[in-house]
């Protein structure tokens, strides 16, 4: 029997704009608060934010004293962060439920990931280590060489240590961490993924000295690729598929 709804134990990893689009297209559109069904949801997210919030509290009193501006700021910004909340987690659990059952959403179960060689990634990884030298024991101003090397950059691509030949690339938005960890913690976990295809590449073009090469080139063919002699350089101009990871995290 299918999983109806896996659950996580804890979410590492989610880009909630992403999982908004998905569910946006996937439905149709926003999805329709005057149905029935989502009349409860609202009923649900309603009672939900009554529970947290102190005894007594009343969220439609609550509304009705905001919008007549009869509610201090105090307990607006923490009846404010309880919704943002509620929501939040209401579209974590959409994405998860209706994902799990798309085809189009490759999963990629209980894996570590690791930074490719000699790629912005690693760069970036080991950039957070070079902030706490001091400037002056440095030949160089690191501020200014994340800024030329990393730039506007949002994505940052891994590889599956459960792949012993690489056949695709997971790409993290450095925004959409929770919990405060990053690419470097990354590498220590063992996570279930969910991720859109968004295109292909070769292996060498993650290098940090390809990041600006937009040209692509024919793969070069020689007596040692033919005979099996150089697995390295076949590894790397096999094609890769490229992932936009949505969710990551422990799964139960």
């Amino acid at each position: 029997m299918k999983e109806e709804s896996p659950s996580f134990l804890k979410i590492v990893y989610f880009d909630e704009a992403a999982a908004q689009d998905y569910l946006d297209i996937t439905n149709g559109g926003r999805l329709d608060w005057s149905t029935e069904e989502n009349k409860k949801r609202v009923a649900q997210i309603l009672a939900e934010i009554e529970a947290q919030a102190k005894g007594g509290f009343n969220i439609i009193s609550f509304l009705k004293g905001s919008i007549s501006g009869n509610i201090d700021a105090n307990s607006s910004g923490e009846v404010s962060k309880l919704l943002d909340t509620t929501i939040k987690n209401t579209l974590l659990t959409d994405y998860i439920a209706k994902a799990h059952k798309d085809e189009k959403i490759e999963k990629f179960g209980n894996s570590g990931v690791y930074a490719p060689k000699n790629s912005v990634t690693l760069y970036k990884m080991y950039s957070s280590y070079l902030s706490v030298v001091p400037k002056d024991q440095l030949p160089f101003d690191i501020e200014k060489l994340n800024e030329a090397v990393l730039g506007e950059r949002g994505y940052y691509a891994m590889l599956l240590k459960t792949e012993s030949v690489p056949s695709s690339v997971l790409r993290f938005n450095i925004n959409a961490f929770k919990n405060n960890y990053s690419l470097a913690d990354l590498s220590k976990m063992n996570l279930t993924y969910y991720g859109v295809k968004v295109g292909i590449c070769k292996q060498a073009e993650l290098g940090i000295d390809q990041e600006f090469d937009f040209q692509g080139k024919s793969p070069k063919v020689t007596a040692e690729s033919v005979l099996g002699m150089n697995e390295e350089v076949l590894n790397q101009e096999n094609d890769l598929v490229v992932y936009d990871i949505v969710l990551a995290g422990v799964k139960a």
